[in-house]
């Protein structure tokens, strides 16, 4: 009997066991979903982006182990190329047009505050940041989204001129301008990156290593410079600038302005009259190194009064350095065609000096250093070079280019009505045009 009971005992026992292992094994401990982490966007790469650009977001709570991390751009969900619990990288889509769009992340039913970015379709976009001033030029840069311009701050048509600097930063509205700290008005200016750049004026050249919040100021006098805004950047490049002047002055520097070299005019580019008075000789017009030898040159004429009437000759300069040894390889054949205007002389390859007609409006060509001209192009109101075959022309309101050496050209861009394009200032892929009435149109190439 003792025997049975004890059985009986043993069976309850294991009963007992089993059925509570069958309740464990119901499903009652698997671990809940981890609920979303607050996801937070601290910056982004840029504000102003192109298509297929890549666009990096960094933040935190990028990732959850069991949700989806969704992208969405304008409301539309995107793709990312990369992402981790810190850093989303993707590439901007197609179909976006020029303006500001929105951005954010989602997991679950969190999501990030909302980022803003500015697109900018690749060909051209019209700018309208400057209004109606006058653009003289604008420099574009490779390594950098910021534009720099240089404009006339006095909007009347009664001929005054008030040349400031300005910089206009890519927002995530567009391209907005920033103060740059200049006071004064100015002749010339141009910026080789974000920090590094030159200004000029009548007495003075500056140069800067930190976007002009500090300058290095070098002092002219009317015997170096004569002319008003005369003082010009003449060669700008990453390790180097070169300031020059029609009478072939120039100030050298490779350090930002640390240290600079000086070199004078040639005591035959002026005449000094009897009450010290300084009358110019020498009008150099271009100047910059050439793609042939990779000497510097400077090309214009000379100026030889006789029986009051000034007989005009072609002048040649060559150096090694851009800034001493000048030899003259020309100051004695004579001007050969007088209405080509001299201070359109332009060159990338001194072997090909163009130079534009302004009463017929026809560009020429001097493949022997001014000695003789052939005609290029008919109709030019304004040319621009960007190497020695790619050449832009502006044709009444039409901006053409060439790729070719003008054997064919295309049309580039429409222009408003009246239109003066005043400056094409080129990188590897981009175009700036800069003109009167706020004309200025951005390329992405």
């Amino acid at each position: 009997m003792k025997k049975k009971l004890l059985l009986l005992s043993i069976l309850l026992s294991g009963l007992t066991i089993f059925t509570s292992c069958s309740s464990n094994d119901s499903g009652d401990d698997t671990p809940a979903a981890a609920e979303p982490l607050p996801i937070a966007i601290s910056s982004t790469s840029s504000e102003i982006l192109t298509i297929g650009e890549n666009f990096e977001i960094t933040g935190a709570n990028f990732l959850n182990k069991d949700y989806p991390t969704k992208i969405f751009i304008n409301g539309t969900e995107v793709t990312a190329k990369e992402i981790s619990n810190t850093k989303i990288v993707l590439s901007i889509p197609d179909g976006l047009i020029t303006g500001t769009n929105t951005l954010r992340v989602q997991i679950k039913n969190v999501n990030s505050s909302v980022v803003n970015f500015y697109s900018i379709t690749k060909g051209w976009t019209k700018l309208t940041t400057l209004g109606n001033l006058d653009i003289q030029s604008s420099s574009v840069l490779d390594n950098s989204k910021t534009i720099f311009s240089f404009v006339n701050n006095i909007t009347s048509d009664n001929g005054s001129f008030w040349g400031a600097p300005k910089k206009l930063e890519a927002k995530s509205t567009g391209y907005e301008q920033v103060y740059i700290n200049q006071s004064g008005s100015y002749g010339d200016f141009r910026m080789i990156d974000d920090k590094t750049g030159a200004l000029t004026n009548t007495i003075a050249g500056f140069f800067t290593d930190n976007g002009f919040e500090t300058q290095k100021r070098i002092d002219v006098d009317n015997h170096f410079s004569p002319a008003i805004n005369g003082l010009k950047i003449g060669y700008l490049d990453n390790n180097i600038c070169i300031l020059t002047t029609v009478i072939s002055g120039q100030i050298y520097t490779a350090d930002k302005g640390a240290t600079i070299t000086k070199s004078d005019p040639p005591a035959w580019a002026t005449i000094i009259g009897s009450g010290g008075g300084v009358g110019t000789r020498l009008s150099i017009s271009a100047f910059g190194k050439s793609v042939s030898d990779n000497k510097f040159y400077q090309v214009g004429v000379l100026y030889t009064p006789k029986n009051g009437v000034n007989n005009l000759k072609n002048v040649i300069l060559q150096s090694e350095t851009g800034y001493n040894n000048w030899i003259v390889k020309d100051s004695v054949s004579k001007q050969i065609n007088s209405k080509i205007y001299p201070a359109s002389y332009k060159f990338v390859n001194i072997n090909k000096i163009f130079g534009l007609n302004n009463e017929d409006k026809t560009l020429y060509a001097s493949t022997d250093m001014l000695q003789t001209w052939n005609p290029v192009k008919t109709d030019v109101k304004a040319f621009f070079l960007r190497t020695e075959t790619q050449w832009y022309i502006q044709s009444g309101d039409k901006l053409f280019v060439t790729k070719n050496s003008g054997a064919s050209w295309e049309l580039e861009l429409e222009l408003p009505a009246g239109s003066v394009i005043n400056d094409i200032s080129f990188a590897k892929t981009k175009i700036i045009v800069s003109g009167n009435k706020g004309l200025h149109y951005l390329k992405l190439e």
